[in-house]
């Protein structure tokens, strides 16, 4: 039973170490996301004036062609002209070619000005790629520094993981089935030390005389009655 103390005193080692490696890779997300985050900025700017110049140019087709039919409709009020039977009819007739007039004028309007607010734009976006070539060249050394210390940190917890496989298959399936079941708690502990006066090196609690005889022994695995975990005797380091 020694042994397999010292075994799962091991085992929750391995487990500590893991658990401080995934901390470890956990931290690379954020570094990369604040790293990449001009970049990322700049292609959401990119993008939304990508889609504010579509929309112009789909509101300047719009004019164009809403442009278009007023001048069919101002062509077609010029051939009445030359039909109109009285001067109450050309007046009537008249006013309508100006209001027609005046609408297309200001379709057109608007049309250049959007126009120039396109090619604005499109200079921008133009202007806005080379600074996003730019940032990427700035950063790519540090992102591919922090992508090769990721890569490090995952080699280093699948070793880590390969360690923790190894042991726990050497382990008894009872004593593995306790030590997972106690890590599971709150305090992510599962072994600790039964102090040279009786006391549970995690909660502190004092120990009955007989289970202290029994941990110090080393007979069958004894838990902690107050918070549960495996006991071996101090300074014994399980084994």
């Amino acid at each position: 039973m020694t042994d397999t103390r010292a075994s799962l005193l091991e085992l929750q080692t391995l487990d500590d170490e893991i658990a401080r490696a995934e901390k470890k890779l956990a931290e690379f997300g954020p570094r990369l996301q604040a790293l990449e985050e001009p970049v990322r900025a700049l292609e959401v700017e990119i993008e939304g004036a990508r889609t504010r110049l579509t929309e112009m140019r789909q509101n300047t087709r719009r004019l164009e062609q809403a442009a278009e039919q007023k001048r069919d409709r101002l062509r077609s009020y010029e051939a009445r002209m030359e039909r109109v039977r009285n001067m109450r009819e050309e007046a009537a007739a008249r006013t309508e070619m100006d209001l027609i007039r005046r609408a297309t004028e200001a379709d057109e309007q608007e049309t250049l000005e959007l126009m120039e607010q396109s090619t604005r734009t499109d200079l921008r976006i133009d202007e806005m790629a080379k600074q996003l070539d730019a940032k990427r060249a700035e950063l790519e050394p540090e992102r591919e520094a922090l992508l090769q210390e990721r890569k490090e940190a995952e080699d280093a917890l699948n070793v880590l993981m390969d360690r923790r496989a190894n042991q726990a298959i050497r382990l008894d399936k009872q004593a593995l089935s306790l030590y997972e079941r106690v890590r599971s708690g709150r305090s992510r502990v599962a072994v600790a030390p039964l102090t040279a006066e009786g006391a549970c090196g995690s909660c502190y609690n004092t120990l009955p005389i007989q289970q202290q005889s029994e941990v110090r022994r080393a007979g069958a695995l004894i838990r902690c009655e107050q918070c549960g975990v495996i006991l071996y005797p101090e300074g014994d380091s399980a084994s």
